[in-house]
């Protein structure tokens, strides 16, 4: 994407905040596709670790005795529950800092952007995952539906825009090629 290009769609994003603040029901929408990633990412994450396990148990690195399988022995360990929430703080942190959208907010044309109409940083996407309280920072919404700002939009600066058609195609993930440029 070039310099001015860029620059167009910051610019866009700004005049879109104004009046397009994503509201509550959007943004759900947008979360119930991100849980089907989600829930992808963690089984991928559940199979790596069943196999690191299950070759472990065959070199004496884990004692399984006391569980009938290495499923078992994961759901008992609290290193694993902690591993499966890091990998799922980091979709959220990674995708919000890289074009401002997950898989869901792609589908439902909505941005995150600082307030400023920047895009986000990296510290404070990963801020904004950790303060969001699983989906639930949104509820907020409910109560200030004129701000339209949850919880972790006002303790992070940031807000959830919803784009145009022609807004939504103008942003490209890293390692995907634009199609407008030659």
């Amino acid at each position: 994407m070039t310099d001015s290009s860029t620059s167009a769609s910051q610019t866009d994003s700004k005049k879109a905040t104004s009046n397009n603040r994503a509201g509550f029901f959007k943004r759900i929408a947008a979360m119930v596709y991100d849980w089907l990633a989600v829930i992808a990412l963690s089984m991928l994450v559940t199979i790596v670790n069943l196999i690191a396990v299950s070759y472990g148990a065959d070199f004496g690195l884990f004692d399984l005795t006391n569980y009938s399988d290495p499923s078992s022995y994961l759901n008992d360990q609290v290193w694993f529950q902690i591993e499966l929430v890091f990998w799922i703080w980091l979709f959220y942190a990674w995708f919000w800092h890289d074009g401002g959208q997950t898989i869901g907010m792609r589908a439902w044309r909505l941005k995150l952007q600082r307030i400023d109409g920047k895009p986000v940083e990296l510290s404070r996407a990963f801020k904004r995952a950790a303060l969001s309280l699983l989906g639930l920072g949104n509820v907020f919404l409910i109560f200030n539906p004129k701000k339209k700002l949850s919880l972790q939009d006002k303790l992070t600066q940031t807000e959830m825009i919803v784009l145009t058609k022609e807004q939504n195609k103008q942003i490209y993930l890293r390692g995907i090629e634009d199609p407008n440029e030659p």
